[in-house]
């Protein structure tokens, strides 16, 4: 008898899990967080990395999910997460917590410590339609969260538990997709979702009624409804088709949609600055920025913003060329700690294309680091902050290097769009940003597209597209404080150059190509927006 590859033939009671929903005061936020521990049924003792536990969700909309171990002993480096995906009722999507052999064996009748698994969706979603959600409190036998064998087909290989019925059937075609040209080398893409889709495929021609194959493809597994086709020729007509994907593959094609780039040559309102100034006195920077010296959030409540951390300074790299560099100083206590904010004096930025080139920083420019310290370095667009705005918008580059918001001392960049001071969309990239970057933000009437060093990073919906015209914005500023420390330590950001394109999308080597040109020309400064 024959089994499939990564399945057994061990009883389905071999384990049994124990939960604890840690968020049942907040089902509709924009996270999950589960306390799960497993319980080892057999007479034998088991390696933890020869069985997985599953978590079964639906997304709700959520074009992002991210899961995270945020407390294990023995650690949660001896733990792997993964996502998939599945179609049954309550779950079109699962976490599954995979061990390490780090973790060792549990020993029969044993149980693990309790795993805090949190997983982010990135907008507010209704949890309790989840197959293993359940409004308990304190930790009980639950069996919608499953034990299954490592490497076993998302709903096979049970050890514990009762999986969610059902299979996996493809997805329906994506249906109203538009075209609208967004520049002489861009079109932006929408369109409506597609039942139990988890991604989408776009394709394009310069032929109508075009047959969608590997040779016409020129996005796959984008996680939301729309798209920006960038990097085009000046008037010229393009076509698209989109297709949906699951775990059971690819849906037929979506109709098809065509637009023609806008002509070349047409003059696009641009804003320009490479912070060339004297200083922060200098009566041009005064003019076209603000240095923030009043008393308030967003950081540790008692810090004060002084324009005093704004300085111009020499690129160590290229004595001709001058940096933005913005401080924030504590010495452990609110009172003894402040931060740094650059504005735009005006606010008149709302579709089209951002850019900035940035150096972000892990050690401090003074004193020791500490990782309980959690800076956040940044460059976002603003509206007039207002609790309860129903216009209000932003959105985010915010680079914590010593981690927090969830992520440990794990360095970290958000990318987060607001639609409101509370509805938000976040995605977060796990890596070191230690260093120079090129941040791209494009901003369509349909779609908020993220992009660091020319790599798309995070894409969300229109509803978050801002309504108003924003500031250009930089700050740098503490979330968290090591209070245990009292010697004086200053971090910092710097920054080369600001871009905006008025209602143009730009591809970010088509930003390089626009920074090297105004560097070859010697021009330090250039503001055409009305």
């Amino acid at each position: 008898m024959a089994c499939h590859p990564g399945e057994s033939f061990a009883g389905t009671a071999d384990f049994t899990v124990l939960y604890d929903n840690h968020n049942a005061d907040d089902p509709n936020d924009t996270i999950i967080e589960a306390g799960i521990r497993v319980r080892n049924n057999t007479s034998a003792s088991v390696p933890l990395r020869s069985i997985v536990v599953r978590y079964w969700f639906t997304k709700n909309g959520a074009t992002s999910v991210t899961p995270a171990c945020w407390w294990w002993s023995p650690s949660c480096s001896a733990i792997a997460l993964t996502t998939g995906t599945v179609s049954a009722p309550g779950a079109d999507q699962y976490v599954e917590i995979g061990f390490t052999s780090a973790a060792g064996s549990l020993a029969p009748g044993a149980m693990t410590e309790a795993i805090d698994l949190g997983i982010l969706l990135g907008v507010n979603v209704d949890e309790a339609d989840d197959y293993s959600y359940k409004d308990q409190t304190s930790f009980g036998e639950w069996s919608h969260i499953t034990v299954h064998d490592a490497g076993s087909a998302p709903l096979s290989g049970v050890r514990g538990g009762t999986p969610p019925s059902g299979s996996v059937s493809r997805p329906a075609a994506p249906t109203s997709l538009a075209a609208t040209a967004s520049g002489p080398s861009a079109i932006s893409l929408s369109w409506s979702a597609s039942s139990g889709a988890t991604s989408y495929n776009v394709y394009r021609s310069t032929t109508p009624g075009f047959a969608p194959g590997t040779g016409n493809r020129i996005a796959s597994s984008v996680p939301g409804t729309s798209y920006n086709s960038t990097g085009l020729s000046a008037s010229t007509s393009y076509y698209y088709k989109v297709t949906a994907s699951n775990a059971a593959g690819e849906s037929v094609a979506s109709n098809e949609a065509n637009a023609s780039t806008r002509a070349a040559g047409a003059a696009i309102a641009e804003l320009f600055d490479d912070f060339s100034y004297t200083g922060t006195g200098d009566s041009s920077f005064l003019s076209r920025w603000s240095l923030r010296s009043w008393s308030g959030g967003p950081g540790v409540m008692g810090a004060q913003w002084l324009p005093s951390n704004v300085s111009l300074v020499t690129d160590a790299l290229n004595g001709a060329n001058k940096l933005m560099r913005l401080e924030a100083t504590t010495n452990g206590e609110p009172a003894g700690s402040s931060h740094a904010e650059v504005m735009s004096s005006s606010s008149k930025f709302r579709l089209g294309t951002y850019a900035a080139r940035m150096k972000f920083y892990n050690a401090p420019l003074s004193g020791a680091r500490f990782f309980a310290d959690k800076p956040i370095e940044t460059f976002f667009t603003i509206t007039e902050y207002v609790d309860d705005e129903p216009n209000y918008s932003e959105q985010d580059f915010e680079y914590m290097p010593n981690g927090g918001w969830g992520q440990g001392d794990k360095s970290t960049m958000w990318l987060t769009s607001w639609e409101t001071t509370i509805d938000n969309s976040s995605t977060f990239v796990s890596a070191s940003h230690d260093g120079w970057h090129t941040l791209v933000l494009q901003i369509t009437s349909t779609t908020i597209s993220y992009y660091i060093d020319g790599v798309l990073r995070a894409t969300h919906a229109a509803r978050f597209v801002p309504e108003e015209d924003q500031f250009l914005s930089f700050q740098v500023w503490f979330a968290e404080l090591d209070g245990n420390q009292a010697s004086s330590r200053t971090y910092y950001e710097e920054a080369d150059w600001v871009y905006f394109a008025k209602e143009a999308i730009l591809s970010p080597a088509e930003v390089d190509a626009k920074i090297a040109a105004f560097r070859t020309s010697s021009v330090a400064r250039k503001d055409t927006v009305p």
